[in-house]
């Protein structure tokens, strides 16, 4: 059976072989955005449409299920720190739930096949209470483990996607590109842009004034692509709590790679991302996946 160290040796290679790849594509995307996307632009199709509704939903699968591991962890301390870890580890589940409800009843996820549901409070709370039972999953599987590192892995993995994620946000707030698909209907003003052009033409009246909603203008960088693109880490930290996966880290890490780029190649055909928004957060991601994965080889013990 291969060791811990060298399932994260050969993870971090991968990651170095796909942040070439990305940044290949991140290239031809710089050059040919516009072309691409005329030529794949299907808004009528059916697989990309549940793709995109599916999209970042496994990050916060897994997400709550550790946060239930958390949970348990914070239940068996034997000192006054027990009850401030129980809050914390309770309010981040219940935020986790309510965070994942709410992205998956936004704009472009579960409304590319049901539109009614986007901001729809019913919509969301049922969602956050079918996304609850992973915390409990969690709590259980975790009372069966013994590993002693849990909690330092987890707090890894999730200060990683934060980071990233707060990455995103801050590039998209500042650069305001517009979609592929609301650059076509022609509106006066809003025309294709390149990835590193700041679109000052944006407002907060613009979208209203156009009728679409604001996430129109924030096509650079992809957020699909990236929390899609997270599973490349979240889907072997399954095997910390699930036992029979242990030692299939390179196989998780596999599909959740191959499951990313899919939901990229579905951005571009929905018309919602450009080549080089989903290459370019493919490329950091694949940076983060290397700090964390070293940042993890040096802070938990390997296991024997």
């Amino acid at each position: 059976m291969k060791t811990s160290e060298q399932n994260t040796g050969r993870l971090i290679a991968f990651s170095c072989a796909a942040f070439c790849i990305f940044a290949g594509l991140f290239i031809v995307g710089t050059f040919n955005d516009m072309a691409i996307s005329d030529t794949l632009y299907s808004p009528d199709n059916v697989l990309c449409k549940v793709t995109a509704a599916i999209g970042p939903m496994p990050l916060f699968g897994v997400l709550i299920l550790l946060s239930g591991a958390l949970l348990q962890r914070a239940g068996a301390i034997q000192s006054g720190a027990r009850l401030p870890a129980l809050i914390t580890a309770a309010v981040l589940t219940l935020g986790l739930c309510g965070f994942g409800a709410k992205v998956f009843t936004s704009s472009s996820c579960l409304d590319e096949v049901f539109p009614s549901v986007r901001g729809s409070v019913p919509a969301m709370v049922i969602t956050a209470l079918v996304l609850l039972p992973l915390a409990f999953l969690g709590f259980s599987m975790a009372k069966k483990n013994a590993d002693i590192n849990l909690v330092r892995r987890i707090i890894v993995l999730m200060a990683t996607i934060l980071t990233a994620y707060i990455l995103l946000e801050v590039i998209k707030s500042t650069m305001r590109r517009p979609r592929y698909r609301i650059v076509i209907q022609g509106h006066e003003g809003v025309g294709f842009m390149n990835w590193y052009e700041r679109f000052t033409g944006y407002s907060k009246e613009l979208p209203e004034t156009l009728g679409v909603v604001k996430s129109e203008f924030a096509s650079f960088p992809s957020g699909h692509s990236m929390m899609s693109m997270t599973c490349f880490i979240t889907l072997p930290a399954l095997s910390w709590i699930f036992t029979s996966l242990k030692g299939r880290e390179l196989m998780l890490a596999g599909c959740g790679f191959a499951y990313s780029a899919v939901v990229m190649f579905s951005r571009i055909v929905r018309g919602a991302h450009f080549l080089s928004d989903v290459s370019f957060s493919g490329a950091v991601f694949m940076i983060f996946s290397v700090i964390y994965m070293l940042i993890l080889k040096k802070t938990v013990k390997e296991e024997k």
